[in-house]
């Protein structure tokens, strides 16, 4: 059977289902691909680009794309001209009117050497309603040879419009074991397998680390490859459990104290840290329940059995609840340092 789409990791079902189109020929005008960051949403853009492309797509010898012919490699390394990337100008927090105006006058002009154009919309979802309805005009009736990927976070925050004229394809969380097979795969970029490889090796827990800090995404299990991005995240894990520890240990209200106000100053730096020690609670409160758990922020079965030996559910619960208290006040603007004083409270209360 042919392969389709190899690139993109996971979504075996929605690769099937384009691939059937592909092979059918009846590809939508527009697509919103729906993801967050890393979820493989520009891959697979660029995917379906080159098999469009693809020099041997008529070839069932061949994968499709079959990444290799001339077209698929000018694709692939960003150099074709008919395959254009439109993002929001540098330092703006949205995509504005004037952006998708540009859009619109490009979408004309006949493609230079394929025989079709794919534009890959950065950030959609940021578009401003106004900057939405300029595009409306053109998505209502495209040139024949033209061929949109609305790339969203959150495609409910495009208007319905937009929504009902475009198919909406959700890309899938990519299971653990996957993302290192992806990784690890001889067919993967060189440099990014080696580093892979190197990695598991001489630092087995920090590569299990990076594979459930991905969160089910390529494209985050990618740049956590990088030392210096897996860092601040193996520090907040490391920051948590330490956390996690003093409160099995009915550790001293200092050594508690310290730990809480390590977490941070800011409140988005604290609210980050205090969710993923929420999920750390919650894998122990699970296996107080049942020894066989998906656990969602351990990688080590066994220092996760010895943390919940060491709790009761009903401390765990009350501790879960102390957690979340703190969280809905920082959500509603409280002083950092005055509410990570009143967790502390709250924790030793429960011991």
């Amino acid at each position: 059977m042919r392969e389709y789409l190899s690139a993109v990791a996971g979504n075996a079902a929605l690769r099937q289902r384009l691939g059937a189109d592909l092979a059918a020929g009846q590809l939508s005008h527009a697509y919103i691909l729906e993801g967050p960051d890393g979820s493989g949403k520009e891959t697979l853009a660029m995917e379906i680009a080159m098999s469009l492309a693809c020099e041997n797509r008529e070839s069932g010898e061949h994968p499709l794309p079959c990444r290799s012919c001339p077209s698929c490699r000018k694709i692939a390394a960003g150099n074709s001209p008919d395959v254009i990337r439109i993002t929001r100008e540098p330092d703006k927090a949205t995509m504005g009117v004037d952006t998708v105006r540009a859009l619109r006058s490009d979408v004309i002009t006949v493609p230079n050497d394929l025989a079709f154009k794919v534009y890959l919309i950065s950030d959609a979802h940021t578009m401003t309603e106004q900057a939405q309805n300029a595009f409306l005009l053109t998505l209502e009736e495209p040139p024949a040879f033209v061929l949109f990927f609305l790339l969203a976070e959150d495609a409910g925050a495009l208007l319905e419009t937009i929504r009902s004229r475009a198919p909406i394809l959700r890309m899938q969380p990519v299971g653990e074991d996957e993302i290192e097979r992806y990784l690890l795969s001889p067919d993967r970029d060189g440099a990014q397998r080696r580093s892979a490889e190197e990695l598991r090796r001489s630092a087995p827990e920090e590569f299990a680390a990076v594979l459930r800090m991905a969160n089910g995404r390529i494209g985050s299990a990618i740049a956590l490859l990088d030392a210096e991005k897996r860092a601040p995240l193996l520090q907040n894990r490391a920051d948590v459990l330490e956390i996690c520890h003093l409160l099995a240990d009915h550790g001293t209200p200092d050594a508690l104290l310290a730990a809480l106000l390590a977490l941070g100053k800011k409140r988005d730096e604290v609210t980050e840290k205090l969710l993923l020690l929420q999920i750390a609670l919650r894998d122990l409160l699970a296996l107080c329940y049942s020894e066989r758990v998906a656990l969602l922020f351990f990688t080590d079965e066994a220092t996760a059995n010895e943390l919940c030996a060491r709790f009761s559910a009903r401390r765990l619960l009350a501790t879960i609840d102390a957690v979340n208290a703190t969280l809905a006040s920082l959500a509603a603007n409280g002083n950092v340092r005055l509410l990570l004083f009143e967790l502390l409270g709250r924790l030793t209360a429960n011991q």
